[in-house]
């Protein structure tokens, strides 16, 4: 306080000037009399003059608002973008799964996978579908490339998908060619294995590899993969197929459940009969 007062001592005549000239000019601007208007007129302009000529200077706070309402805008617009691509990108997925095979009777339902594990023997997708969506156990999940796996486990909102690069994961097979049929599994390699396959029959390599309607769980034609490599069973007729899958599995993002309840009913109906077998093979009392 001190230090302020030496301070106006020391400037007091600049400091009494810069009174009465705030002074003069105050009563210049609130006064009507006829003397000071052409002054005041004058005065005006100058200071208009004088703002415009200094208006391209940016103020700070108006630009950091400015800034903070544009970035706001821009995460907002990007995620727009993003949805955007997303339904684009669904959209054509769609429309190519519907021409995936000749079954025409497959009703699809659109998920989006929002868990992956792809570092363990079990690998699983979960999907953000369940059984309030009429997804069950059992039902095949398709890419427009092919095969992915089936619904293993759900909950009302989300779903768990066995992958095929799971080592409890099966399907029956064939080449799409010759109909040479054979058992699709993974032993945790980087492709899927088809096993069961005489040495004498007609496999190559490129060979389209599809989903036979012996599947208790997925629907014919379904593709699985392309024949990569082959490699003989020591001591034994059967040789090992090397399959390639067409879809790639640790990046897929968009999946379509199957609705198609016909393979679960063959599985019940398998199950019933297997029953009724178990039951006759039982010892009379």
């Amino acid at each position: 306080m001190r230090r302020f007062l030496d301070l106006l001592i020391a400037f007091k005549e600049y400091v009494a000037l810069t009174i009465f000239v705030s002074a003069s000019l105050s009563m210049i601007a609130v006064s009507h009399t006829t003397d000071v208007m052409p002054l005041r007129a004058y005065t005006t302009g100058m200071v208009g003059a004088i703002q415009s000529l200094y208006a391209w200077i940016p103020n700070p706070i108006t630009l950091s608002r400015e800034n903070k309402e544009l970035e706001a805008k821009s995460i907002q617009l990007a995620a727009e973008v993003g949805r955007l691509r997303r339904a684009e990108a669904e959209n054509s997925e769609l429309r190519r799964m519907l021409g995936i095979g000749p079954r025409k009777d497959w009703k699809l339902k659109a998920a989006e996978v929002v868990g992956k594990t792809t570092t363990f023997q079990r690998n699983m997708l979960t999907i953000d579908m369940g059984s309030k969506d009429g997804v069950v156990d059992g039902m095949a999940v398709v890419t427009d490339g092919g095969l992915v796996g089936r619904v293993y486990a759900t909950s009302q909102n989300f779903s768990l998908v066995q992958m095929l690069f799971n080592t409890d994961f099966r399907v029956a097979a064939k080449v799409a060619r010759t109909r040479v049929e054979g058992i699709i599994a993974w032993d945790g390699g980087p492709v899927l294995v088809m096993r069961n396959v005489p040495k004498a029959l007609d496999v190559q390599l490129g060979d389209l590899v599809i989903s036979s309607e012996y599947s208790s769980f997925f629907p014919a034609d379904v593709p699985i993969g392309t024949i990569d490599s082959m490699a003989a069973e020591p001591n034994s007729l059967f040789r090992r197929v090397y399959v390639n899958p067409s879809v790639n599995l640790y990046r897929v993002e968009h999946v379509y459940v199957i609705m198609k309840d016909e393979a679960l009913e063959r599985e019940r109906l398998a199950l019933e009969a297997k029953a009724q077998e178990d039951a006759l093979k039982q010892p009379k009392r």
